[in-house]
């Protein structure tokens, strides 16, 4: 029986066409691309997984998505061939946008794939301030993909992607330009190029309840943890922030987000720990993933109690040296990004050799 749902994350190509200051990549990233093979060896997994949980949305991401290629084939046929699997209600693909300013080329690319597939591409274009592509009277390529959405048969609905520092009126801006258009809120985080604009990411201190650090993303932190986490929004102010943290991360899908780009990995904060690899594309069992979460008790237990509370549980069993690591997460001079609804206070954990201990892994 079907009784949970997962969202894997497909990664095609860590390359980019760009190069944003505040990357989430690194300049030093070694590049891949997933193959064809191991594209079909996914699917194959994708099926396994399809089994035991609900596929709601497939992301397939990058780098960026749009200028993968393999043994003749582009980014079109994937999303075509992951569609026709039968296995995902909604397939999305965020884009920086870059391919879609020529406006012939994004009129053949969804008129291809929307005379293949039966649902509506969720395509998010990518909006921010280091990204400069915003201009005084939008950007052009969404002006290209919230032109086409509007054709008759093109199946694809366009999302700006709004990724905001803590003083910041992009999202603002763009509201007046594109009224009509879904925006989708994310605070900027301090990972890949972006790891030296810590003060400028939104963030929270795990002490108290004040919320100004969040700054611009103020308002949207607080629809998603009444919206999702069930806090009322009359209690939102005076609610300690690290209760706050604790309800997103009960929301989200903590366990159940791989990562599949060359192997298969827990999450993307901790992908580049082999720790936390699930196994490699291709032959996945049924039991991957609840076997992975039996292996790993932190982790399991912040899907069920939320991360603060269970850290504070689990604290008995680190060593002094880890726990002194911990309280100091708590101290009212630190504060954690809030980027990824819990992920970046997760990977503060795993930094600070907390995670890794309390998973029988050695630290660092």
């Amino acid at each position: 029986m079907v009784n949970d749902q997962a969202y894997p994350a497909l990664q095609v190509t860590n390359r980019c066409n760009k190069q944003c200051a505040a990357c989430l990549r690194s300049a030093t990233t070694t590049y891949e691309d997933l193959t064809c093979a191991d594209f079909q060896n996914y699917l194959d997994d994708l099926s396994v997984l399809a089994g035991r949980y609900r596929i709601q949305h497939q992301f397939v991401t990058g780098g960026e998505p749009t200028i993968w290629r393999d043994d003749g084939r582009d980014i079109k046929d994937l999303l075509i061939a992951l569609a026709a699997s039968g296995l995902i209600h909604l397939i999305t693909m965020p884009t920086n946008g870059k391919v879609f300013e020529d406006p012939a080329f994004a009129r053949d690319f969804f008129t291809l794939v929307s005379n293949s597939i039966e649902r509506p591409l969720i395509v998010g274009v990518s909006i921010a301030t280091y990204q400069e592509n915003l201009g005084e009277t939008g950007y052009i390529a969404l002006d290209n993909l919230v032109g086409l959405s509007r054709e008759p048969g093109i199946k694809m609905l366009p999302v700006i992607l709004v990724t905001l520092a803590r003083d910041d009126d992009t999202d603002a801006r763009l509201k007046k330009i594109y009224p009509q258009v879904l925006q989708r809120v994310t605070p900027l985080a301090p990972l890949g190029n972006a790891s030296d604009m810590r003060a400028l990411c939104p963030s929270l201190s795990l002490s108290g309840n004040d919320k100004t650090d969040l700054g611009a993303f103020l308002p949207y932190f607080r629809h998603d943890v009444c919206s999702k986490g069930g806090v009322p929004e009359s209690e939102f102010s005076d609610t300690p922030n690290a209760t706050l943290m604790d309800a997103l991360s009960r929301h989200n899908h903590c366990g159940l987000s791989p990562f599949i780009d060359e192997k298969w990995h827990y999450c993307l904060p901790l992908k580049d720990d082999a720790g936390y690899d699930l196994c490699g594309l291709g032959g996945l069992r049924p039991e991957t993933l609840s076997d992975f979460m039996a292996r790993v008790p932190g982790i399991a237990r912040m899907r069920s109690a939320g991360i603060v509370t269970a850290m504070r549980q689990l604290k008995g069993d680190l060593s002094p040296q880890a726990r002194d690591r911990l309280e100091d997460l708590f101290a009212p001079s630190t504060t954690v990004s809030v980027a990824y609804r819990g992920c970046m206070l997760c990977k503060e954990l795993y930094d600070r050799g907390v995670l890794r201990e309390l998973n029988g892994q050695d630290t660092p």
